[in-house]
């Protein structure tokens, strides 16, 4: 697709896959049947399939090109996890790296990795597999993660270890994450990292413990890269609505309420993890709500 700008920077969008997902009664709990009903000319047929009443939603990594340095954003599913409990990601083959290339950009030229948050399906790509060895995806990058994302996630992996029990995240801390730490590539940082100079990370946990939004300054024009704070359009009709992967809900809901009130009917755009092309937005008031707008 076409790169997007802010400012001087401009932005690659590499799919990992996107279409209709699951029911959004699924993702989103507490979903009352009116939110379709009522914003149904907006949702249809882009966010919500008419019919199912499915999410089409997409896993994609975002590429900065700020003019110094590359910066991917979230890192996708990746090939080849073992991810049984979501077969749609076990042992995926997808052509994530050349997707990648197509944008003109290749695993060494990548200066930096940022994890909006460590879930399996933002930190999947960090590693592939060779010669039966997970080893990191972007040799040349600095991974960053936030130290809380980090340290809960670690806590509960060494927990899960101690006990016998299954490992969590569906293992991905162990083959997307302790691979990087240990070939000594990750670096953890504050929720108020400066990347390059307009590129900083906010803290907005809810969704997980450490998770963080990027905030991306350049010629006047902003931009934030929100991660999993949104799943699906249907939460800007009632941003009150978390979704079932959500750590803490409620603080997950604060989280989006003030997002949505700090940015509608602004030039600021939102770039999501999971809606679909161009999956960069404004946000706009809407009824009681608010909508997306390209």
């Amino acid at each position: 697709m076409k790169a997007m700008t802010i400012g001087n920077f401009h932005v690659d969008r590499v799919v990992e896959m996107e279409g209709p997902w699951a029911e959004l009664d699924f993702i989103l709990p507490n979903c009352p049947p009116d939110i379709l009903v009522d914003n149904r000319d907006w949702l249809e047929p882009h966010f919500i399939e008419p019919g199912t009443a499915k999410a089409v939603m997409s896993f994609h990594s975002y590429i900065i090109h700020t003019g110094r340095y590359t910066i991917l954003v979230d890192a996708c599913g990746g090939n080849d996890k073992e991810r049984p409990a979501r077969p749609i990601w076990h042992r995926q083959q997808r052509p994530y790296l050349d997707r990648m290339s197509e944008c003109g950009v290749h695993p060494e030229q990548i200066d930096f990795v940022f994890c909006t948050h460590l879930h399996a399906d933002h930190v999947g790509w960090n590693t592939r597999l060779q010669d039966g060895r997970w080893v990191p995806t972007f040799p040349n990058a600095k991974y960053l993660f936030h130290s809380k994302e980090y340290e809960f996630w670690e806590q509960s992996h060494r927990e899960a270890l101690a006990k016998g029990l299954e490992a969590p995240n569906h293992g991905s801390f162990a083959d997307s994450v302790l691979p990087v730490m240990d070939a000594g590539l990750a670096e953890l940082v504050g929720a108020d990292h400066e990347i390059d100079h307009g590129v900083r990370l906010e803290a907005a946990y809810g969704h997980t413990p450490g998770a963080c939004f990027l905030n991306v300054r350049s010629s006047g024009q902003h931009a934030v890269f929100i991660g999993d704070a949104m799943h699906t359009a249907a939460q800007l009709a009632d941003p009150s609505l978390s979704s079932c992967f959500c750590w803490d809900p409620e603080m997950s809901a604060e989280v989006r309420t003030e997002l949505c009130e700090r940015y509608a009917d602004t030039s600021s755009r939102i770039f999501t993890a999971h809606l679909p092309a161009p999956s960069a937005y404004r946000i706009v008031g809407h009824r009681n709500g608010f909508k997306a707008e390209i």
